[in-house]
């Protein structure tokens, strides 16, 4: 009995009508036959093993960075092109992005742009290669899509890297400009892309696979560790310092701020730590105004991945502090009768923006905080009124 055809034993025997499926194969194995195919699972198991500990990698976030900087390094060496870029596609928000440098600060900056705009946005969306002498002249060059800030651009070939489990749908679009020489990129350097691209879009995947499969298994443990902590306290400061806490921890966020609804004053009020870092201070403002406002006036999430695009954001705070918001996850919060009490506002999430798995997260986490919220509030309004009843009983 041979195994060159055999595959995978472990992904056959999870298949729930393979049961029996190895006792039967091994039932009338020869020893040394035996002996191999437990060296195949055997090692099938190690490669396994090598993946959750590469899953478990808090590392495994940036691996996908030094990727795309290899490749686009190697990709505009091979081809010789001045300027380099691949643009990974985000089909949940529609949009492509890449990582840069800041030039003024030295910080990493995320780009994100429009789908469905420009040369990029074409090869993006139909998976069709664009190939042109002079960029600034074809009918679909957009210069805030297609053309860096400060750049003169010349010629464009726009390519894109296709998904191995979604076929013909492209994972990535890679854009070279301004080929060294002044001349134009030509059916050689298509031909040349080609012949690695299958290679890169299956790494590219695979990575961003394990970055998925790593960061919803650190979303399900903080979000055991934030609901098992939120009900420690009847205390309503310490719930929503707690709150908070547990939220940005969850959400791996920069800052996380938890506003209580109001509704006979129609205002969101918080508690927000003075310049000292411990002191407690009231903030508040109008239920109608903001992006807090929005969303506690409409009872609707909202996503921003670019908060200064977005008109209901106000940068005052920005520019009283000197603090450069980002994006922003905005969700409202209900106790266990389904009414609004409150909203979380998370900022500037570490890595990237906040996904759809992120508002999932958040979704799960918001109804524990909404029951201990409602839980403190209880125990706040008993409290005064049995001390109420306290001062009326000696009064008389």
């Amino acid at each position: 009995m041979t195994f060159s055809d055999t595959g995978s034993v472990l992904a056959t025997l999870t298949q729930v009508n393979r049961l029996g499926a190895l006792a039967a194969r091994v039932k009338n194995l020869p020893v040394p036959e035996l002996v191999c195919l437990l060296d195949f699972i055997t090692a099938e198991f190690q490669q396994f093993i090598r993946a959750i500990d590469l899953i478990n990698n808090e590392a495994i976030e940036t691996l996908l960075e030094q990727l795309l900087d290899a490749f686009t390094l190697k990709i505009g060496q091979i081809l010789q092109a001045d300027k380099t870029t691949i643009f990974l596609i985000n089909p949940e928000k529609n949009q492509l992005w890449h990582k840069t440098v800041d030039a003024a600060t030295g910080k990493d900056l995320e780009v994100r742009l429009p789908m469905d705009a420009g040369i990029l946005g074409h090869v993006a969306t139909t998976g069709e290669s664009i190939n042109v002498v002079e960029g600034r002249e074809h009918p679909l060059f957009n210069p805030e899509v297609d053309e860096p800030p400060d750049y003169c651009t010349k010629t464009i070939l726009c390519m894109p890297i296709f998904s191995t489990k979604n076929e013909g749908e492209p994972l990535a679009v890679v854009r070279l400009l301004n080929k060294a020489g002044g001349v134009p990129f030509d059916e050689e350097d298509e031909k040349q892309f080609r012949s690695f691209a299958d290679s890169i879009g299956i790494i590219l995947e695979s990575c961003q696979s394990f970055y998925v499969a790593a960061r919803n298994q650190r979303g399900v443990a903080a979000l055991l560790r934030a609901t098992t902590t939120l009900g420690q306290s009847l205390d309503l400061e310490t719930t929503l310092r707690s709150v908070m806490d547990q939220a940005r921890d969850l959400m791996q966020a920069d800052r996380s701020t938890l506003f209580l609804l109001n509704r006979e004053a129609n205002e969101l009020w918080t508690k927000i730590a003075k310049a000292d870092g411990k002191t407690m201070m009231d903030l508040r403002i109008p239920a109608n105004k903001g992006i807090a406002g929005y969303v506690a006036s409409t009872g609707q999430t909202l996503n921003i991945t670019d908060a200064y695009t977005d008109p209901r954001f106000d940068p005052s705070a920005d520019q009283q502090t000197g603090y450069r918001t980002r994006n922003i996850l905005c969700m409202p919060v209900h106790n266990a009768k389904g009414e609004l009490i409150g909203v979380t506002q998370l900022i500037n999430k570490h890595q990237g923006s906040f996904t759809n798995s992120d508002e999932e997260f958040l979704r799960a986490f918001n109804s524990q905080a909404g029951m201990a919220l409602q839980n403190s509030q209880l125990f706040q309004m008993s409290w005064w009124k049995t001390v109420s009843e306290r001062y009326a009983a000696k009064s008389f």
